[in-house]
């Protein structure tokens, strides 16, 4: 073969090769229609996943809260222990107590502070006692029934009492807390200033028509847990549990200060 014939074959050869690695560089996974359909049908299929999970567990949701709800409304009176943990974000801090929590509906509800030992909040349906000689030592103070204070102490009233319209419920999801199946249950409310928080999150008991845990998150970004180490429905209350008598030497405030 010439020589001149030699390098037309060789470049050729090389030229077609050449052509052939740019080709297969240009066709990237990015560009390659291929790939690009393979990649758009799993996205629908995970897309599909999710929104059918999400779908599944909305109806669990609404079930679990009604479920609660028509037990709540049932009982008449209620004794549990909590825990709670409230944090600042903003100030940079965190408190934690435990206690008994007594309710009578209508209008009554007690808190006796185990930890800090000496604390209580007590609604007797007229006044809403505050008395908190762990923070604020020699005073007590004496709000109308109605103050915003009541409706922190009657959490669980805020949140079962209200109908199921005034919040958005999403979640439904299986959660195990504590050893204990629950539905980890999201409410929003649909219009601002109804309820004193801006989200709350429930996780329900599966087997008792209850709640184990409580988060909500206030205007101000406060978050206040509350888990609920026990709960007795319908419990025996004793005549004096909503009877508030301040201490001799303590100060009767009748308003909450900085208002």
């Amino acid at each position: 073969m010439a020589p001149w014939l030699r390098r037309r074959v060789s470049d050729s050869m090389h030229n077609s090769r050449h052509d052939q690695r740019i080709a297969t560089a240009e066709r990237t996974p990015a560009t390659d229609p291929a790939v690009r359909l393979i990649r758009s049908a799993t996205a629908c299929v995970a897309f599909i996943g999710v929104a059918s999970a999400s779908a599944a567990a909305q109806p669990a949701a609404d079930a679990a809260f009604e479920r609660v709800t028509k037990a709540w409304a049932a009982q008449s009176t209620l004794e549990a222990q909590f825990e709670q943990k409230i944090v600042n974000a903003l100030l940079g801090k965190t408190a934690t107590s435990r206690g008994v929590f007594l309710q009578r509906k209508p209008n009554n509800v007690s808190i006796t502070f185990t930890d800090p030992v000496g604390d209580r909040i007590v609604g007797d349906g007229r006044s809403l006692w505050v008395y908190l000689p762990s923070s604020a030592p020699g005073q007590v103070m004496k709000l109308p029934a109605d103050a915003d204070g009541a409706v922190v102490a009657d959490l669980l009233g805020q949140l079962l009492d209200a109908p199921k319209r005034t919040f958005t419920i999403t979640g439904g999801e299986a959660i195990v807390l504590d050893g204990r199946t629950t539905r980890r249950v999201v409410l929003v409310p649909r219009t601002e200033g109804v309820v004193p928080f801006q989200r709350a999150t429930l996780w329900l008991d599966d087997k008792e028509p209850r709640p184990l845990r409580i988060q909500v998150i206030d205007g101000q970004g406060i978050d206040r847990t509350i888990s609920l180490t026990s709960w007795v429905p319908n419990a025996t209350l004793a005549k004096n549990a909503f009877v508030f008598t301040p201490p001799k030497g303590v100060k009767v405030v009748t308003k909450i200060p900085g208002s």
